[in-house]
């Protein structure tokens, strides 16, 4: 099958081949066609010219005639051309030869010379020929009249489109599941009515939606060689466009289903027919189906292919149904029936069958055409007769029995003689010679070619054969070296010299083409191709200084083509008018910002025709610098200073005298020096630490953030580092300072009961040189932060205390206290007082009487200091005592006091006296009781009030006990009462009581009687509580008493009553200014038949919970008349809530009450009668009893606060706050945290009673940044209720951790040619402080002293700052830090610089020559190469190659460039005599070097001597005399000098020393001594040749010398040596001459001696006719082989056989051109860098001629392929073979070129040609920057997604090939941070890099994927905008990925309110409910 495809593939190649050469046919064809119709007709008009003009003189009349450009001619003016048709006479009539009515198609133009024109549009693909007989008729009588018959051929032209025969395909396939090698598919035929190349189709496949999948252009089969797995399903678009001009195209849709493979049938399959047999015709259009293939009655799939028979694919069958139409039009010439070979499958199994296919040919209705329009060739003078000159050839469409072709006419009479056409095979060749000199330069022939069918048709053709000058010389310049000089400031267009080649031929042989082959890689010259004059073709560039030297090359256009090379140099010199040329494009500098003033720093040099100054235009700000105008030196004239200015951009301007000048930029650097000392920010830095805090706790600020101590440094890098130190030892005691960052740890336990604050000061230094210090250092005051660390303490452990009775409520026992360091404290009673009888201020310690009745005669208590965290305990006593010494007393019992109530002033109430004293005793009074409210004068014995508001209506009296003491021993004290009444004020107004007020009266009531009694009361006293009654205003029928609240009737009712009146009564108290309330007493007038209620007004009490249709109230009325009564509830509004029995009047409960929306219901039941309906009204008020049914609800459901780490436990957190709408104890809330499972209480606690949340140790963000805090509420009901509410503690983060690396190291690579700004690589730090990431400052601490790199200090992107580039070290080892401003890390990072690859290697020496001994051992050592390149690192390694195949066989050479041999080597066989080795030097990265070495076999004796025969007989006469020569022997030794030295001699145990002797260098044998007596005897004796060794090798010959009497004649031949010569290529049987001997009378026969050496004729290439002695060729003959032949040939006398002479015959082989030149290599494999430079040497390709002479001169081209554009990338030197780039070749755009070099020798007759394929690997450079696959990538990822989660992936590309220069590494360099816009839109903040570190980049295989590092909140972003840089060390790209945040639920709904209620006044039907639960609104 491999053997079947390959043979396939080689046909389907010679196919379009094939096509290729009929596309330039054709072209040809038609531009030749076009060029002989002009000739033509030129030819024509001449000679109807001439004709004419002869007739006119021979007086003849005219002959009409049809001229051969097809136009109709009538040569007389006077003859009417006439139609002859059904029309009537026309001119010129015409008798149409076809079915239709031509006439009408073609018209004929009246006029002596008419015109055949078409009369309507002509349609080929109806009808492509039209037969007119055209009759021209004079007016004699009788008229005269000749007939013409005109073929009219219709032209196609491309009027119809490609058509597919359906307009979809649909096929299914079963599926592929292994990659196969491209195989087909499906195949789609298109046909095309048209003609020719617009007829001819070639598909294409437009659109595809998968890649893999190709199609054949000519033949339409769809191939791939993908895996389609079943389900797959693929569309593609297939277009089919014809060849024509323009071109149409049709398309259709191919839709390929791939299925699974159908499982394997028990049901055989078999074809419906054994074989099946179609006929079709020639003519039958593509597409026609000829017949369907079936497949007995089987279910299922069957897939059909034609597998044989059918090599050009004419047929196709259809894949599924197995119907066969015609593919491609069918000729019976070609084939004239098929047998193909159709197979059918089901997926599993196979079977075929035979198809035979006969096709029927068509009837000769066509002419037949010649392939061209026009033959043309070209032949030298002197051909010779016998001579091919052409081919015409011709094809009929028709299938016949062939075509003759015959000469019809010559233009010159002479011209048919001379030329002699095959009437078979159309092969013209010459017959007589062409001279020039004696005949015309042009012989133009009319080829006739007919058909052999009927009717016979024919076809002309005209052959122009044009007579040249063979092209014997070859051109060559006048002069081979030509020079100019130009100035730079030629204009394009400008001659600038004119070269000159002449050529001694002529005609096109002699014509000159000239171009430039070298040295114009720019294009700056352009040459004349016809006059050789060298013209500037753009503006010169003076700037690179060397001469431009081109190579222009000179070549006639005769066959073959002889050319000659000469060199032009062109100088470029600077015009007067040339603007200066600067020495560099741009200039750097670094230089110091100490460098003194007046010091040079740089000399920029421009060079002009004149004097340049220069002059310094731009960028000098404020004139630092001067620049000598004459010399170009820049000089400083100021200080400078690096802090100010870093850099200046100079612009620098040069002119010339001419006033031309130019401009130039220096970029001066200025490098910072230490010249600023370091700063403190501020005088005085306070920080504080809590005494709790433990060892190497950080100070921290009032913020609770790290506390640092900052300086700031205006130097740069190295020299604004900062050193901070305490130097004061008292300090270091207690605080160690980060010498770098400036923050401060303590190193001891702080304490702050001990010292609460700490003084010190702290100094800064850089790390310049000299090192700098901070003019003055900085104070720093440490306050320690007092914490609960000291328990309260109190005075005593033991207090006592004695009271003397009697004991008061409130009297003051004693004072306790306890001390505590840090915190308040709290005082508490904790055993000895179960019953209450006393009580402790929790603040003041103060012991007070709570009920004296409990107090007891002593009693002990343990009482508690407690200050939240630590307590402390005491014991009191108190013991009561009796008073003894009743001496001493107060002047009263009991004192008595007034004062006000709502007074606020300060009073003295009473002053206390005393009996029982003395005047010197000093008196003490006491208050006993009533401190808060009272005060006693302690000495004086004043009783004051404190100024505390007083309300009588609260307390009226206060009982005060008052003390007094003397000073006495045993102290006498006494005791007293004083009893403070609170006197009333006007201050409350009065209260009606037994609300609310109703009155029902009957209509019939007397005037005076009493209604109703209101009552009030008022809390005041006497006239202040005097209340008097009123009417709001007057009532006709009511009044009021003003004392009792009487109202009475005034006067009885009449008609103008009203059934109801609501009075307002007004009591009002006597107080001044007095005081009111107004209320309203209801009052209904009842008609005497009306119902009776048992009350006008009922209240009940009712839960809120009860149950609903409970009775509550039985509302009972009677009517007057017995009549029966119903009831009803008149508002509308309780009907919600209540209903009443419209019979009993019970009251029931309908719907939910609710106590906390309203406590209290008041309504109207009516009771009517049923017979007069007349009612009665009675008000219910129905009161809501509260029940536990509204749980504790908090305000949000989710409150959200914040705490910042680090601070202490017990810091509060929040104050939270539950309601409850219910009553009493069912809304009294305590509060708890709900243990959910979660830790949280470990961290938080809640005060039960307040609500306050605070912490339960210290928070940490980095351990958890969020807390979630349940809290439950609970009232006090039964059961109780609970409602719960979320705390979502965010800690808030503080700066107390250090950045950390991603990485503990970073490494990468960067070209030295990586330009200034380029990406490096990037580090990133994290910090866990969250807001410290983006804060991160980066920057380089070391390493980086050449300032080569540059780092970005918020994104961390390390940069190239090479800007004077410098030159790079191999590596560098930076350590770079990350600072947050409290910490720093830092991380070391490696950077590897890739060299470029800028040298290429080279040889010391092109040629190198070494010799070697034949047979030396393998492996001898032959020379040592060495190739230089100035490279380093990889692309410095040099790898050496043999690059020529014979010397690759026979030698190898190591990485070294040792050259050893790899076989014994034989100096005597030619090839290896002197061996060529060419050697290609390539370094790492593509770039190489070329050298030969020539090896020299040195001789060794490895080879005897060799005899030519092996045997030797020669017959002699006796009386022959002395010293006779007998024969002469020959040995040859293949060895060279001494070696090959051979020495003669006779064997010595031959005993013929005395008769023979040989000269022992000549090797002629001599007769020593007669041979009288010794006749008829044979003498035997062996003589030896040895050589000249050592070692000696010699061979032996047997020499046979039979002595013949005298009288016995010889035979002799005619020449004593013959020599002939023979062309190596005479056929075999071929005579090369006759040796001729005679012998007396008889005969003679001829013998060879038999050699031993191909030139002895060993292997029988020579004949010899033992009769006649002729000499023939009987076995080829090779000149290259063998040379020269010297054979022996034996003459024997035909009677005596014995009698025999030798004579020699040198045969010496002429040479012809019988040998192809042989390339050394094939093919050959050269490297080439891209990019290099134009006439960059690629490699050298020699071939070798083993012909002589011409014949084995060898030149070298590149051969010709149309479709190839090598000849514009190489140039190959005809004569050395090198071949050369003409452009810079790119490897992306092709990686190898395979190109053939043609050499060919130089023969006379015949030039032979070989070609070689040469193999160019253009190899990588990095000339590519990498780029991504998309413009911009989006991605996503879900919040709250563990980190690590495939964000996007990205995908880089880099034209590059290699990989190593296609590896990339990414990086985040940028991010948009958005923020919210005012409509809701986003904008977007630029940062670099991922300053928060939420996302990375990976590799992963050839993706980058960008994954989360972070858990993201789409609440808190949204989304992120990432900027992601891809560097392959040289060059960088970047791309924005987009990346969204979706959304998960999260978050639980925000309502504004918490609690919402709502009623509705009537219940939902079920109908509303429905639509409630569907989402309809309410019903309308």
């Amino acid at each position: 099958m491999a053997g079947a495809g390959g043979g396939e593939r080689e046909r389907e190649r010679e196919r379009e081949r094939e096509r290729e050469r009929e596309i330039q046919r054709h072209k040809g064809r038609r531009e030749r066609g076009r060029a002989g119709r002009e000739e033509r007709r030129r030819m024509v008009k001449e000679r109807h010219r001439e004709k004419q003009q002869r007739e006119r003189k021979e007086g003849q009349g005219g002959k009409e005639g049809i001229e051969p450009d097809g136009r109709l001619t009538c040569q007389d003016p006077l003859v009417p051309v006439l139609f002859r048709g059904t029309r009537g006479p026309r001119p010129f009539p015409m008798r149409p030869r076809s079915l239709w009515p031509s006439w009408d198609s073609i018209h004929i133009l009246p006029s002596h010379r008419s015109l055949l024109s078409t009369a309507r549009q002509l349609d080929r693909e109806n009808k492509d020929e039209h037969i007119l007989e055209v009759t021209v008729l004079d007016n004699g009588e009788p008229p005269l009249k000749s007939t013409s018959r005109v073929v009219v051929g219709i032209l196609d032209v491309n009027d119809n489109p490609p058509a597919f025969s359906h307009k979809l395909f649909n096929v299914r396939l079963p599926e592929r599941l292994s990659p196969v090698s491209p195989g087909p598919v499906y195949r789609l035929v298109a046909s095309d009515l048209d003609e020719g190349l617009n007829g001819r189709v070639t598909y294409s496949i437009e659109e595809s939606d998968e890649e893999g999948f190709s199609i054949d252009p000519v033949t339409g089969v769809v191939s791939s060689s993908s895996i389609f797995t079943a389900g797959e399903y693929n569309i593609l678009t297939i277009k089919a466009t014809d060849n024509g001009q323009p071109p149409l195209s049709a398309s259709v849709r191919l839709h390929i289903e791939w299925i699974p493979r159908p499982r394997p049938s028990s049901i055989p399959l078999a074809f419906d027919e054994t074989h099946y047999s179609f006929t079709v015709m020639e003519t039958d259009p593509v597409n026609h189906m000829v017949g369907v293939i079936s497949v007995e009655g089987r279910p299922g799939l069957f897939w059909f292919n034609i597998s044989g028979g059918d090599k050009d694919m004419d047929f196709d069958i259809e894949k599924t149904t197995g119907s066969i139409i015609i593919a491609r039009p069918l000729d019976t010439r070609r084939t004239s029936n098929y047998n193909l070979t159709v197979e059918v499958t089901d997926g599993s199994r196979t079977i075929a069958t035979q198809v035979h296919i006969f096709m029927i040919a068509n009837i000769n209705h066509h002419r037949p055409q010649f392939l061209e329009t026009h033959y043309e060739v070209r032949v030298p003078q002197d051909t010779l007769p016998g001579v091919e000159l052409l081919r015409v050839q011709a094809i009929d469409q028709d299938k016949g029995k062939g075509l003759i072709y015959t000469i019809h006419g010559s233009q010159d009479p002479g011209s048919a003689s001379l030329f002699q056409l095959d009437p078979s095979s159309g092969v013209l060749v010459t017959v007589g010679k062409l001279d020039l000199g004696s005949g015309p330069s042009q012989h133009t022939l009319t080829v006739m070619v007919r058909d052999q069918e009927i009717p016979i048709k024919r076809n002309f053709v005209w052959v122009t054969i044009h007579v040249e000058n063979g092209n014997l010389h070859p051109p060559y310049f006048t002069q081979l070296h030509y020079e100019a000089s130009v100035p730079d400031t030629t204009a394009p267009g400008t001659e600038l010299l004119q070269v000159r080649a002449m050529d001694a031929d002529r005609g096109a042989n002699a014509e000159v083409r000239y171009t430039l082959l070298k040295g114009n890689g720019e294009g700056f010259f352009n040459i004349n191709p016809l006059l050789g004059i060298i013209t500037l073709a753009r503006k010169l560039d003076w700037a690179n200084h060397a001469p431009y030297t081109l190579t222009v090359k000179a070549e006639d256009q005769g066959s073959p083509q002889w050319h000659d090379l000469a060199t032009v140099i062109i100088h470029v010199y600077p015009s007067d008018r040339s603007a200066p040329i600067f020495s560099k494009t741009e200039y750097f500098v670094e230089i110091p910002e100490s460098i003194p003033v007046g010091s040079p720093i740089l000399l920029v040099s421009a060079m002009s025709s004149s004097e340049v100054t220069y002059e310094l235009r731009e960028g000098n700000k404020d004139g630092v610098f001067s620049m000598n105008s004459y010399s170009g030196l820049i000089s400083t004239q100021k200080n400078l200073d690096h802090e100010k200015i870093s850099s200046y951009q100079l612009k620098i301007r040069g002119s010339n005298m001419a006033g031309a000048f130019t401009d130039v930029i220096v970029v001066v650097d200025i490098i910072d020096e230490n010249d600023n000392a370091p700063m403190f920010l501020k005088s005085t830095f306070v920080g504080q630490i809590s005494e709790a805090a433990p060892l190497y706790s950080m100070i921290m600020d009032k913020n609770n953030n790290p506390f640092v101590i900052h300086a700031s440094d205006s130097d740069k890098e190295a020299n604004s580092l900062l050193v901070y130190k305490i130097l004061e030892p008292e300090a270091l005691k207690f605080f160690k300072i980060d010498p770098s960052m400036g923050t401060l740890t303590i190193v001891s336990e702080m304490d702050y009961e001990s010292r609460p604050s700490f003084k010190f000061c702290v100094y800064v230094h850089d790390q310049g040189n000299p090192i700098l210090f901070a003019p003055r250092p900085a104070q720093v005051i440490i306050n320690v932060r007092d914490v609960n660390d000291s328990p309260p303490r109190f005075s005593e452990q033991i207090y006592e205390v004695a009271i003397v009775g009697p004991i008061h409520p409130g009297m003051e026992l004693l004072m306790v206290r306890a001390s505590d360091d840090d915190s308040e404290v709290n005082y508490s009673i904790k055993t000895g007082n179960a019953d209450e009888a006393v009580t402790i201020h929790p603040i003041t310690g103060r012991i007070s009487v709570l009920n004296p009745d409990f107090m007891g005669l002593s009693r002990k208590l343990t009482i508690r200091a407690s200050d939240g965290l630590y307590q402390d305990t005491a014991l009191v006593k108190i013991y009561l005592n009796q008073v003894l010494d009743t001496s001493l007393q107060f002047d009263q019992d009991v004192y008595r006091a007034t004062v006000k109530e709502n007074l606020q002033d300060r009073k003295t109430l009473v002053i206390l006296g005393t009996q029982g004293n003395y005047l010197n005793d000093t008196l003490s009074y006491f208050l006993l009781n009533g401190t808060d409210m009272f005060h006693m004068v302690q000495s004086a014995g004043v009783l004051q009030t404190r100024g505390v508001v007083f309300d009588r209506e609260q307390q009226d009296t206060h009982e005060l006990a008052v003390e007094v003491r003397d000073n006495r021993t045993p102290q006498r004290v006494a005791q007293a009462l004083v009893r403070v009444s609170i006197e009333d004020v006007n201050d409350n107004p009065p209260k009606f009581k037994h609300l609310p007020y109703y009155t029902i009266i009957q209509d019939g009531t007397e005037p005076g009687d009493v209604l109703f009694q209101v009552s009030a009361t008022d809390e005041d006293l006497g006239t202040n509580g005097a209340i008097t009654y009123t009417f709001a205003e007057d009532y006709t029928y009511f009044r009021i008493d003003p004392y009792l609240g009487d109202i009475s009737l005034r006067k009885p009712f009449d008609y103008q009553a009203l059934n109801k009146y609501r009075l307002k009564v007004i009591a009002r108290d006597g107080g001044t200014p007095s005081l009111q309330s107004e209320e309203e007493v209801l009052v209904t007038v009842r008609n005497k038949s009306n119902p009776l209620f048992q009350s006008p007004y009922y209240k009940v009490r009712v839960p809120e919970n009860i149950t609903l249709y409970t009775p509550i109230l039985h509302t009972q009325a009677r009517s007057p008349e017995g009549l029966r009564l119903i009831y009803n509830i008149v508002e509308e509004e309780p009907l919600m809530l209540f209903t009443t029995d419209f019979k009993t009047g019970v009251l029931t409960v309908t719907g939910p009450l609710d106590y906390e929306s309203k406590t209290k219901h008041v309504f109207t039941v009516r009771a009517t009668d049923t017979a007069l309906g007349s009612f009665s009204e009675a008000t219910v008020e129905v009161l809501v009893e509260d029940v536990n049914d509204n749980p504790p609800t908090f305000s949000q459901l989710v409150y959200t606060t914040s705490i910042s780490e680090g601070l202490p436990a017990q810091t509060p957190v929040i104050q939270l706050l539950a309601s409850d709408q219910d009553s009493g104890r069912n809304r009294d809330v305590s509060y708890q945290i709900v243990e959910d499972g979660s830790d949280v209480s470990k961290f938080f606690q809640i005060n039960g009673s307040t609500g306050e949340m605070s912490t339960v140790q210290e928070l940490d963000y980095e351990a958890q940044q969020r807390f979630h805090v349940k809290v439950r509420a609970m009232d006090k009901g039964d059961p109780p209720l609970t409602g719960e509410t979320l705390v979502v503690v965010n800690v808030s983060d503080i700066n107390d951790n250090p950045p950390e690396f991603r990485q503990p190291q970073y490494e990468a690579n960067v070209s030295e040619l990586a330009t200034c700004g380029h990406l490096v690589l990037k580090v990133q730090a994290i910090d866990p402080d969250s807001r410290d990431t983006s804060r991160l400052e980066y920057l380089i601490l070391s390493g980086n002293q050449d300032r080569h790199f540059s780092i970005n200090s918020s994104s961390g992107i390390i940069s190239m700052f090479n800007l004077c580039k410098k030159h790079l070290d191999s590596s560098y080892n930076l350590r770079v830090g990350a600072s947050d401003g409290v910490f720093r890390a830092t991380v070391p990072v490696y950077i590897n610089t890739t060299n470029a690859n800028k040298y290429s290697p080279e040889f010391q020496q092109h040629l190198y020559e070494a010799e070697l001994a034949e047979n030396a051992m393998v492996g001898t050592k032959v020379i040592d190469l060495l190739a230089i390149d100035k490279d380093s690192g990889p692309y410095g390694t040099i790898d050496y190659t043999i690059i020529n195949k014979l010397a690759s066989e026979k030698f190898s050479i190591n990485p070294n460039g040792q050259i050893a041999t790899l076989q014994k080597l034989d100096r005597e066989n030619s090839t290896e005599r002197v061996i060529a080795i060419k050697v290609m030097a390539q370094d790492g990265g593509g770039r190489v070097a070329f050298c030969t070495v020539k090896i020299i076999l040195t001789d060794e004796n490895d080879n005897p001597p060799q005899f030519k025969a092996s045997a030797y007989t020669v017959s002699i006469q006796s009386n022959v005399s002395k010293d006779s020569p007998v024969i002469q022997v020959l040995a040859y030794d293949a060895d060279e000098g001494q070696n090959a030295d051979v020495t003669y001699s006779v064997n010595p145990e031959d005993l013929v020393n005395d008769v023979i002797e040989i000269n022992p260098v000549t090797g002629v044998v001599k007769v020593k001594d007669s041979l009288v007596g010794l006749e008829n005897r044979t003498i035997d004796f062996i003589i030896k040749a040895q050589d000249g060794g050592p070692p000696h090798w010699n061979s032996q010959v047997p020499v046979r010398l039979q002595v013949v009497p005298k009288k016995v004649s010889l035979p002799k031949f005619s020449e004593p040596l013959y020599t002939f010569p023979a062309s190596e290529d005479l056929p075999e049987g071929s005579e090369i001459g006759v040796v001729k001997a005679v012998a007396a009378h008889d005969p003679v026969i001829y013998s060879l001696v038999r050699g031993t050496t191909p030139e002895s004729n060993k292997d029988g290439v020579f004949s010899l006719d033992p009769d006649t002695g002729v000499i023939k060729v009987r076995k080829t003959m090779d000149h290259e082989s063998t040379k020269l032949y010297q054979i022996d040939v034996m003459a024997h006398c035909l009677q005596n056989t014995d009698v025999v002479s030798l004579v020699s015959v040198n045969i010496q082989v002429i040479d012809v051109n019988d040998n192809r030149p042989v390339f050394e290599a094939d093919p050959y494999k050269a490297v080439l860098t891209e990019n290099m430079p134009v006439g960059t040497s690629v490699i050298q390709v020699t071939a070798i001629d083993k012909d002589t002479g011409r014949d084995g001169q060898v030149s070298y081209r590149l051969s010709a392929d149309p479709s190839s554009n090598v000849h514009e990338l190489f140039a190959i030197d005809s004569d050395s073979g090198w071949i050369t780039t003409l452009q810079e070749l790119d490897c992306e755009t092709c990686q190898t070129y395979n190109f053939h070099v043609v050499a060919y020798d130089h023969g006379r007759t015949i030039q032979l040609s070989s070609q070689a394929l040469v193999q160019v690997s253009i190899t990588d450079e990095n000339d590519n920057a990498p780029r991504f696959a998309s413009e911009e990538y989006r991605g996503s990822v879900i919040e709250n997604s563990e980190p690590g989660e495939l964000v996007a992936t990205l995908k880089t590309l880099d034209a590059d090939i290699s990989e190593q220069n296609r590896q990339v590494t990414c990086y985040i360099t940028g991010a948009m941070s958005p923020y919210s816009h005012e409509h809701g839109s986003f904008c977007y903040h630029s940062c670099p890099g991922d300053p928060l570190g939420q996302f990375g980049i990976s590799q992963v295989e050839d993706e980058w994927r960008i994954s989360s590092r972070k858990t993201l909140d789409r609440e808190h972003m949204a989304k992120y905008l990432l900027r992601v840089t891809a560097s392959d060390g040289k060059f960088q790209a970047s791309v924005t990925v987009e990346i969204f945040v979706l959304d998960v639920n999260d978050n639980s709904p925000q309502c504004s309110q918490v609690r919402a209620r709502h009623h509705y006044n009537q219940p939902l039907s079920s109908a509303r409910w429905e639509r409630l639960g569907s989402g309809s609104p309410w019903p309308s």
